[in-house]
């Protein structure tokens, strides 16, 4: 295997970004790269269609090293993408957190018959919480909130409910 030329933090970042574009083609939505450099902590956009067409900007993050409790997985955030996070905005923006396993090896594994990208994500919207003044912050992302086979379907419900 040839070395590689990404850090261990851009690798995790493209394996989130692949994480998401793969539950949403398989839900048959639209998922779009977010801008680059993502200067409001918008890595990607996932659009649904008819009946009730809707869209969610995506934080993307990852990590090898999670840190679940009773509660859910803690998370430690940079103010400036904690703050980026709780603005309001007109379409929302959520964090969703990659958890990959400790090993790298078995981050990934593809065989003839399948690709598994091992362990799952959870998301977070954090809209209307009070901005940091310094330093970073730990959220909690509760167990229920899983980003993971069972679709974006549970997200995009409670993205409704919150604009209905």
């Amino acid at each position: 295997m040839a070395p590689p030329i990404l850090t261990d933090n851009q690798r995790k970042e493209k394996l989130s970004h692949a994480f998401v574009a793969a539950l949403a083609a398989r839900d048959g939505l639209m998922f779009q790269q977010g801008p680059d450099p993502d200067m409001d902590s918008i890595d990607a956009t996932i659009r649904s269609g008819p009946p009730s067409p809707a869209a969610v900007d995506l934080q993307l993050k990852a990590t090898s090293n999670a840190r679940k409790h009773h509660d859910g997985l803690h998370f430690r955030l940079k103010r400036k993408n904690y703050n980026d996070l709780v603005t309001q905005r007109t379409v929302p923006l959520v964090l969703v957190v990659l958890e990959l396993p400790p090993d790298e090896s078995q981050w990934l594994n593809c065989t003839p018959e399948r690709m598994i990208l091992m362990k799952c994500g959870w998301w977070i919207s954090l809209a209307g919480r009070d901005p940091l003044d310094a330093g970073s912050t730990t959220v909690v992302i509760p167990r229920t909130q899983r980003f993971d086979r069972s679709g974006l379907a549970p997200l995009f419900a409670h993205l409704r409910r919150r604009t209905s």
